[in-house]
């Protein structure tokens, strides 16, 4: 993502919070072994898996935004993460023993979507021996969500929710260099595991301090400096 208006200072005021996004801006370990996948396309809105199917492929997403949600038999859902260009979908369930071998959570493209997918066999018996760059970009892949897992439990514990919103507005200012970030309230609240009605009380008190701006359309950062002083004297 190029620099706007809205972009980044990247001076570094706080170890940049793990946010539930997962986007890795190079992806050139991966040029050598496309020939190896297909190019595959996901319309807005398409779902991509849903629980219990079964994962014969891994997916690199070149372009685009998919939402990884956990569903309840009741048709409940809680965004986990969203997963942008350079992320891997598919990967754990790929590699879990066969009794497991089946996505677990509802899978849906925010954005239109382009992807190469490799077939399981082809990622073990010629990606992982002959890619080592691939084989550590698809473990940096799956470190990150267990990184997000834990940090959204240590956060739900011991932080307030202005602190998490906080939080989550500054590590994902760094995330997508940008001051100006296209979500919703309700997207917000499911990506923190809160209600709606909490995270937009939250908003207002941030926006009171000085550290967010109205816009129409998603929140603008006023100032990341002062957001991040903010989240080392809340």
């Amino acid at each position: 993502m190029g620099a706007t208006a809205t972009s980044v200072d990247m001076i570094e005021i706080l170890d940049p919070p793990i946010v539930p996004w997962i986007e890795f801006e190079n992806q050139s370990n991966w040029d050598e072994a496309l020939h190896l996948g297909r190019k595959v396309t996901w319309r807005r809105g398409a779902t991509i898996d849903a629980p219990d199917d079964q994962a014969n492929s891994i997916f690199l997403i070149r372009q685009g935004v998919v939402k990884v949600a956990a569903a309840s038999r009741d048709g409940l859902q809680r965004t986990l993460w969203l997963m942008g260009p350079g992320s891997v979908l598919g990967e754990a369930a790929m590699f879990a023993r066969s009794s497991l071998r089946a996505y677990r959570h509802q899978v849906t493209a925010v954005e239109h979507c382009i992807t190469h997918e490799f077939p399981r066999q082809v990622v073990i018996n010629e990606i992982l021996g002959r890619y080592p760059a691939i084989s550590k970009a698809l473990l940096s892949n799956l470190a990150a969500k267990s990184y997000i897992m834990s940090t959204q439990l240590e956060e739900s514990l011991f932080l307030s929710v202005p602190q998490r919103l906080g939080r989550f507005l500054y590590g994902l200012c760094l995330a997508r260099n940008s001051r100006h970030l296209t979500l919703s309230h309700a997207v917000i609240a499911e990506l923190l595991g809160l209600h709606r009605v909490t995270v937009s009380n939250a908003i207002r008190i941030l926006k009171r301090a000085g550290l967010l701006e109205d816009r129409a359309h998603g929140i603008v950062v006023a100032d990341i400096h002062a957001l991040a002083a903010f989240l080392t004297t809340e």
